[in-house]
């Protein structure tokens, strides 16, 4: 009888997961033996995974959910899953997994709905989604199926965002204006700007986004963060290449060492604010330059297609078309527009002669009266 591979996990416990009649069956055991032992009580039909009581806990399905994806999952998606099961829906985190229905979760939703965060606000809508969609697919994974339950309704915020010419010239110049360009020229995000270097990102005149950079919370120091560095985005599209402008070149040049951005996203996102402050900007968030790219994008009218190739933005009708749908010829007039709009701001040419071409075509008497009139 061939088990699935059964595997320790970094909190010394050992797991595996069947796959029986279409539902999947995580197991965890203290032993190696206890957990090959279930494994083949299930395959041989001794135990009966869709009749057995589901005494385990809440709390201990999501630590072993957790845990099972710790080595597949990235870093901050598992500080994600460990925040809801530190923060949300505490009150049902001891019942049996027996207990929990659709009515008890709906009811768990509302007092989420109701709980502030650390700011004093109630939660958002979002949150609460994300939150509950993570209960759902734990619950699903031990044979818990639930209907439809309701969420709070994800209301659309509409977002002022300066002028990118103001937004530009209010950086330019300062110790954060690399960064900031990276972000609202190239559409790269906080985590993908602060993995690259000049010896992995940059070949040929091109910048390579296949690295990032997160900030998690350090297992061995608590309350503190650390860096991790890891190949590839948060989606498979993320990962992409773009054409660096001359100007950006110049300023990655003039960066000391191999990392090209080198500050902490506090540090990034704090002089980002206090900068529009100084100018009299309305707030925007640093995250918010990707959303200035992309409306940059429209304003200049590249093709839709392209626009979501360099900003790496993943959508249900355009990740199988997105490829397709892109041509060489198009992208390249693209990326050239899109330099050409920024560096017109950076450094703009100064305002034409109106004499200069006009006094082609004086004659020689007209030329010498307006140069009298000019120095009487």
């Amino acid at each position: 009888m061939k088990l699935p591979v059964i595997r320790q996990l970094p909190s010394g416990n050992w797991f595996c997961q069947l796959r029986l009649d279409g539902r999947s069956i995580s197991i965890t055991e203290d032993t190696y033996d206890k957990c090959q032992a279930k494994a083949m009580a299930y395959k041989t039909g001794i135990l009966k995974a869709r009749r057995e009581p589901l005494s385990i806990t809440l709390g201990a399905a999501c630590d072993a959910y957790i845990d099972a994806r710790r080595d597949i999952r990235s870093p901050t998606t598992i500080q994600a899953y460990r925040t809801i099961r530190e923060n949300c829906y505490q009150d049902m985190m001891s019942k049996p997994l027996s207990q929990i229905t659709e009515k008890t979760l709906s009811l768990a939703i509302q007092r989420e709905a109701q709980r502030t965060g650390r700011t004093g606000r109630k939660l958002s809508a979002k949150s609460i989604k994300n939150s509950a969609g993570f209960i759902r697919s734990v619950l699903e994974e031990n044979g818990v199926q639930l209907g439809r339950v309701a969420m709070p309704e994800v209301k659309r915020r509409v977002v002022r965002i300066p002028d990118p010419g103001d937004v530009i010239r209010a950086v330019k110049g300062s110790d954060i204006e690399l960064p900031c360009l990276l972000a609202a020229w190239l559409s790269l995000s906080m985590s993908e700007i602060r993995g690259l270097t000049k010896s992995k990102s940059i070949m040929n005149g091109q910048l390579y986004v296949a690295e990032t950079v997160v900030r998690v919370k350090d297992p061995q120091q608590k309350g503190k963060q650390t860096d991790v560095r890891k190949e590839g985005g948060k989606e498979e599209l993320r990962s992409r290449v773009l054409d660096l402008p001359p100007y950006l070149s110049e300023l990655i040049n003039h960066v000391d060492g191999d990392i090209i951005v080198p500050l902490t996203p506090r540090q990034i996102g704090g002089r980002f604010t206090r900068l529009l402050e100084a100018k009299g900007l309305p707030h925007m968030s640093f995250h918010q330059l990707r959303h200035l790219n992309a409306s940059t994008m429209a304003m200049l009218g590249i093709q839709k297609e392209i626009a979501q190739e360099r900003g790496g933005w993943k959508t249900p009708h355009t990740m199988n078309q997105v490829y397709t749908h892109t041509f060489d010829a198009q992208r390249k007039a693209a990326d050239e527009k899109i330099d050409a709009y920024f560096s017109s701001i950076i450094d703009p040419a100064p305002p034409p002669d109106p004499l200069r071409n006009a006094n082609k075509k004086l004659t020689e008497k007209q030329k010498h009266r307006i140069y009298r009139l000019h120095n009487a």
